[in-house]
């Protein structure tokens, strides 16, 4: 092997790892953002998405608890297939009455759901746990 093989070799490998890394993160994020979401009928955690590079302000309100799988299942493909070294990963929720929950309106998120699930990950990436 060349010297130019090895330092390809070895930049492929570091873009690799990096780009797992930034897919472990988003999904970790993603999930401790859906986890703290309060669900009353599931509208609001239903709601989560996750986009690449542009955000998605979508919404359906005739979203339920029983629809909640399909929301985490379809935001789960999109950072695993899409989250790579360079781009930015958006998770966004579109109802209404988003931000009046992330000011603790609701009983069950009194510190509100993304930001305390922000320092929760960022607290697990210093640590090393993610």
């Amino acid at each position: 092997m060349t010297f130019n093989e090895g330092i390809n070799r070895a930049s492929v490998t570091i873009e690799r790892a990096s780009d797992a890394r930034i897919r472990k993160i988003a999904l970790a994020a993603f999930r401790r953002i859906n986890r703290a979401s309060p669900e009353d009928r599931g509208t609001f955690r239903a709601n989560w998405v996750a986009s690449i590079d542009t955000i998605d302000r979508s919404v359906d309100l005739s979203k339920t608890k029983k629809d909640i799988p399909e929301s985490i299942t379809k935001a789960t493909a999109v950072i695993t297939n899409g989250a790579k070294l360079g781009t930015t990963v958006f998770i966004s929720n579109g109802v209404p009455y988003a931000g009046k929950l992330e000011e603790g309106y609701s009983p069950q998120a009194r510190a509100g759901v993304v930001a305390p699930a922000v320092t929760g990950t960022k607290n697990a990436i210093e640590e090393g746990r993610l």
